[in-house]
């Protein structure tokens, strides 16, 4: 019954594991809570969607049963940061950059989520989850859908994550063998950060002792469309690394003569880097004269940061997303089939995974780069990943 003049609308929010969802959401059709004569009900649903894609089917179907599709938001964090909604307008509202922002131009894209911190008091949920569950299937797969989709023919819900789903059915589901090669997963021994020891990831509270979870995952993803075919996009995520990070990192193509070097591999190319945090903002590094008599060129960047160019500080990214929510606007938030075409490519991983056999954890030490098996991944052909430290004279060339 309404009082002292609330709305009559309702947003119910799930934050729970995956495995309680379903009671959850039939509970509230059997009470007659999914329907609202008076004004809206919606839900908004927590990661993880599911642990498979058989899991997350069967999620979807529940609650389809018991909500309209857009009634339902699954929200995914990553989506209401500044950073990630402005990949969009960088590429689609400006034309400096869409022209270029394809195979032709561009050599390889990398997506990093580094953390500093371990699992502190999530242990239980980690043990079942693991980083590519936990970070890949969702918040990465998620840049990388906004980082390669088309342009939409409007800012709306259906035509964003429209384009976003034909992203992720562009990327061939990997064999066990291709597993083998282009992955790799690592789980953080003991070590530093901040100049302190920290355990490793096995001495933490409530993990099993003899635990093959991973804390460390990089994978390299192809998409088989017109746009990227032979772009690789290498994805890394991990706990207890040297850095918290999260950024895109678009590199561009050498120029094809050494003109104002001595040899092809002293040529520096283009990057666009978008730093989704810490001091979200974007970079352009590009080539200009060192200055003297000769004719060298030197690597140099321009910065845009949203806190020097706006001030003050934005929305977190759960108030933008729950305000979107409530005014009816799901343009940011993640569809039924984009979740089941997410876990089309997640869960082959899992099971190769489960067949071959384990590396030999731990294999990295804490507030390190993460595992010597990450750099094979991706040093081939001049690809290297970008150090989460930096000092200016260390970063990738």
């Amino acid at each position: 019954m309404q009082k002292n003049g609330a709305s009559q609308n309702v947003l119910f929010y799930i934050s729970t594991s995956a495995s309680l969802a379903p009671p959850i959401v039939e509970g509230l059709g059997a009470a007659g809570l999914a329907r609202n004569s008076q004004g809206w009900t919606r839900i908004i649903l927590e990661k993880p969607f599911g642990r498979d894609l058989q899991g997350a089917h069967e999620l979807n179907e529940i609650v389809s049963r018991v909500f309209d599709e857009p009634s339902v938001y699954r929200i995914d964090h990553y989506l209401g940061k500044e950073t990630v909604q402005n990949i969009m307008m960088f590429r689609f509202g400006n034309s400096m950059f869409e022209p270029v922002w394809n195979r032709n131009y561009i050599e390889y894209i990398e997506i990093t989520a580094a953390e500093t911190l371990g699992v502190e008091n999530r242990a239980a949920f980690y043990e079942e989850t693991g980083a590519l569950r936990d970070m890949v299937a969702n918040h990465l797969l998620q840049l990388l859908t906004l980082t390669a989709m088309e342009p939409p023919v409007a800012f709306d819900a259906d035509a964003v994550r429209g384009h976003k789903v034909e992203v992720l059915r562009a990327i061939p589901p990997m064999s066990k063998d291709v597993v083998a090669r282009h992955t790799v997963r690592g789980q953080y021994g003991p070590g530093q950060i901040d100049g302190k020891p920290v355990p490793g990831y096995r001495q933490e509270k409530g993990v099993d002792p003899n635990s093959r979870t991973e804390t460390y995952v990089a994978v390299e993803f192809h998409i088989d469309n017109w746009r990227w075919a032979g772009v690789p996009f290498y994805v890394r995520a991990g706990k207890r690394l040297a850095n918290q990070l999260t950024e895109i990192a678009v590199h561009f193509k050498r120029t094809p003569q050494a003109l104002f070097s001595r040899s092809p591999k002293d040529v520096h190319h283009n990057v666009i880097t978008m730093r989704i945090q810490p001091n979200e903002g974007i970079s352009v590094s590009f080539g200009a004269k060192q200055p003297g008599p000769q004719m060298r060129a030197i690597r140099v960047d321009m910065d845009f940061s949203y806190r020097d160019a706006f001030g003050g500080e934005t929305p977190t990214a759960y108030e933008t997303l729950l305000l979107d929510a409530m005014r009816g606007d799901a343009t940011l938030f993640t569809r039924r089939d984009e979740v089941e075409a997410e876990w089309r490519i997640i869960t082959p991983i899992e099971e190769a995974w489960a067949e071959l056999p384990p590396p030999q954890f731990p294999n990295y030490a804490a507030g390190s780069e993460g595992p010597e098996a990450a750099d094979g991944l991706i040093q081939y052909d001049r690809h290297r990943w970008r150090r989460l430290t930096r000092n200016g004279s260390d970063e990738d060339q």
